[in-house]
């Protein structure tokens, strides 16, 4: 199936906003997404370029959109908030920071699992548990990362975020045998995998000419990279995978008349956050429920 890309290239003065909206909404002062504010604040009004101030747009995207997804609806999963709050505080600042050993990575691997199942519910998908919160008025079994219902039956998501690629199929056998579980009663389930912390070395950015042609470029290495992995681990209940990459782009948006002293034009740039999503259905199985996905999950 199709890749589903974005970028968000909204003016910075916005997406400050949100951020700022969503840090309120938590009660966040300190801590991940309040260190967010204050780097995309500096890189544009005071013109700080450390790795921090650079990448801190592309990474605090994953805050506003957690946010604009669960704002209208938290209340319907008792319990939820102080997750999110939590995953939105906590971990490093930047991917860069993050070590495959360390317990501290937590919050940020947490995280995916609110946000996409923040994006599914977005998409019109009927999500009745998640990270073992179920939905109010519903009566459901808690223990995947997220649950939704389809046709009457209910589909489990277990998240992985691979800290390496060499980790990656590991992760998918690990998430193959919760979906196996004999508890789970024989309920299919699919793997989502965020392939962010390896699609791009560590410290650089997407560096293409137009947010077009990286959004293509990210789709192009999930499914030349990634694809070919994981298609062949498919097992009697594994429904698909998703696979999601999100990566920083700097957009040129201006070549200044004016000429530097070494006789070069200045050049100014808008960060840019490149989100991709890429869908892998199981051919044993009917997958219309994919299908859906992939048509709304943008």
């Amino acid at each position: 199936m199709d890749a589903k890309q974005q970028f968000k290239k909204s003016q910075y003065t916005e997406h400050l906003k949100s951020l700022k909206r969503a840090c309120e909404w938590l009660g966040i002062s300190q801590g991940r997404a309040a260190k967010y504010v204050k780097l995309v604040k500096e890189f544009f009004k005071n013109d700080k370029r450390s790795q921090e101030h650079i990448l801190a747009f592309n990474e605090s995207c994953e805050i506003t959109d957690i946010y604009e997804s669960w704002k209208p609806c938290i209340s319907n999963f008792p319990g939820l908030y102080k997750k999110i709050r939590k995953v939105c505080r906590k971990g490093p600042v930047l991917r860069e920071d993050e070590r495959p050993s360390k317990s501290s990575n937590r919050p940020r691997n947490d995280a995916f699992a609110y946000f996409l199942a923040g994006k599914l519910m977005t998409a019109g998908i009927q999500i009745v548990a998640v990270d073992g919160v179920v939905r109010k008025g519903i009566s459901s079994h808690r223990d995947a990362d997220i649950t939704f219902g389809w046709n009457g039956a209910l589909i489990d998501i277990e998240c992985k975020r691979p800290q390496t690629e060499k980790a990656l199929k590991e992760r998918v056998k690990e998430a193959s045998k919760q979906i196996t579980n004999p508890k789970r009663q024989g309920r299919i389930g699919i793997i989502a995998i965020d392939c962010s912390v390896f699609v791009r070395p560590p410290g650089k950015l997407l560096e293409k000419d137009s947010g077009q042609r990286a959004e293509e470029f990210l789709s192009q290495c999930l499914a030349r990279e990634i694809k070919p992995q994981v298609k062949t681990m498919f097992g009697k209940t594994i429904l698909g995978f998703l696979l999601f990459a999100r990566a920083p782009h700097m957009a040129l948006i201006k070549i200044s008349p004016v000429v530097s002293p070494r006789g070069e034009h200045f050049r100014y740039y808008r960060p840019e956050s490149i989100s991709t999503f890429l869908v892998i259905g199981n051919p044993t199985f009917s997958i219309t429920v994919l299908q859906f996905i992939c048509k709304r999950l943008v």
